[in-house]
């Protein structure tokens, strides 16, 4: 019955086919407002058709009316280079031939656009102005008052896709990969523990439950994320809150997994049972989060404060101190992972420190380099494909964890169960076996 009930609401949650929407309860205007007013942007793709439906209902007795438009970049940069401030209608006269899809309203809307050449955000705009006739073509508005609500749909389109602007296409469908496989993960993880707890009768150690901690974060952000992504393609909006917070929650679960970086390279319960100058691994992640915190910060202040900015939030000053630092913790893991290496005489255990210098360059690497290979790409393809990668290392890098922490084996090179190694960072492993060996010799 509940496996019912999840196909159900699946169902539900993603074969709803409504379109984006935007929406406002009130919107005045009168001549002492700006001449231009966005709404939002929307991606579209070359060559296809995006159907425009809206709904403007006048909240006034009176008739008067605004201009309502909708326009490619290029236009959009001319309206806000002419009107922005000159405020005069013959800046205005000026655009007639570039405004090729406008509409006095209030009054009901309905165009289907399908004259983009080039792959790029349109805006919906409103101006203080009202079309008259192609000699005198603009007048200005003396002012309105009214309701509205527009709905853009992508022609042709699937389910996932129909809703949402052409650079958030297919994020909800890796966003719904990454939740599943995040589940796959932990519940692995989990099954590993109890059975060290239950069958082998040991303690978890920090780092298992560290990294526990960490899919969990992973698992219950993207599963935030895909609930407002579901219900926004039922009506439009979303649950934005919800969708932050689950980003924020895989930003900390990312965090997490650089603490445990910083922690197996210094050697930590692999050569060295005792953690050295803890202090400066714990400075360098807590940096780590700062930065990781400030872009974080700035990615929403980008969706919810700078939503006409057609730049994608990795290419601020926020984007490039956080990559800038991955960079710089790069060679300070290999570096401690390197004289870590040195002290052991495990062959096991070196090739366990060989995975993960590749795993380090791998990881750390990944982000600086998809940017600077993105450039050559229009900006509409960043999101989808930063997101995509980011998913794909975190993944790779979760499960070679998930591997190495399996309870089975992980006693062969982790000293988690190990109460009779004297180990320290300028000594070497004895174990159990060897010191018999010595004994049995005298």
């Amino acid at each position: 019955m509940k496996l019912n009930v999840c196909l159900v609401a699946a169902v539900i949650l993603f074969h709803a086919t409504h379109a984006a929407l935007f929406r406002q309860t009130s919107y005045t205007y009168d001549r002492h407002d700006g001449e231009l007013r966005f709404i939002a942007k929307f991606g579209i793709q070359e060559y296809t058709q995006v159907e425009l439906r809206g709904t403007f209902n006048n909240r006034t007795a009176t008739n008067e009316s605004v201009t309502f438009a909708f326009v490619p970049y290029e236009t959009w940069s001319e309206l806000n280079r002419l009107l922005v401030p000159s405020n005069n209608c013959s800046s205005m006269a000026n655009l007639t031939s570039m405004i090729a899809h406008h509409w006095s309203v209030p009054g009901n809307v309905s165009d289907t656009i399908s004259d983009n050449t080039e792959t790029e955000y349109w805006f919906l705009v409103f101006l203080g102005y009202v079309y008259v006739d192609a000699r005198s073509p603009w007048q200005k508005a003396s002012g309105t008052q009214f309701d509205y609500e527009i709905t853009l749909t992508n022609v042709p389109s699937d389910v996932f896709t129909q809703q949402f602007s052409y650079d958030m296409k297919g994020v909800a469908i890796v966003t719904m990969v990454a939740t599943f496989t995040y589940l796959v993960l932990l519940a692995f993880q989990v099954a590993f523990s109890t059975y060290s707890c239950v069958c082998l009768k040991t303690r978890l150690h920090l780092l298992v439950k560290l990294f526990a901690s960490l899919l969990l974060l992973e698992l219950v952000g993207h599963g935030f994320q895909l609930a407002h992504m579901g219900v926004y393609t039922q009506d439009g909006v979303g649950l934005a809150p919800l969708g932050h917070v689950g980003a924020g929650l895989v930003i900390l679960g990312n965090c997490f997994l650089v603490l445990l970086f910083l922690l197996i390279s210094r050697g930590w319960q692999l050569t060295k049972a005792v953690l050295h100058y803890k202090i400066v691994t714990f400075v360098l992640w807590a940096l780590y989060v700062v930065f990781s915190a400030i872009f974080f910060a700035w990615m929403v202040m980008y969706q919810e404060v700078y939503t006409a900015c057609v730049d994608s939030p990795y290419q601020s000053w926020a984007a490039w101190l956080y990559q800038a630092y991955r960079i710089l913790l790069l060679p300070y893991c290999l570096y401690e992972l390197w004289h870590s290496y040195r002290q052991e005489n495990d062959p096991l255990v070196q090739n366990v420190y060989r995975l993960f210098a590749m795993s380090f360059v791998v990881w750390f690497g990944y982000l600086p380099i998809t940017v600077g290979v993105l450039h050559a790409v229009n900006l509409l393809e960043w999101t989808r494909v930063i997101l995509s990668a980011s998913l794909f290392f975190d993944l790779a890098a979760n499960f070679v964890l998930v591997i190495l922490f399996c309870p089975l084996w992980s006693d062969y090179y982790f000293q988690f169960n190990s109460h009779l190694n004297i180990i320290d960072s300028h000594t070497t492993r004895y174990t159990l076996l060897s010191l018999t060996e010595k004994s049995v010799a005298l």
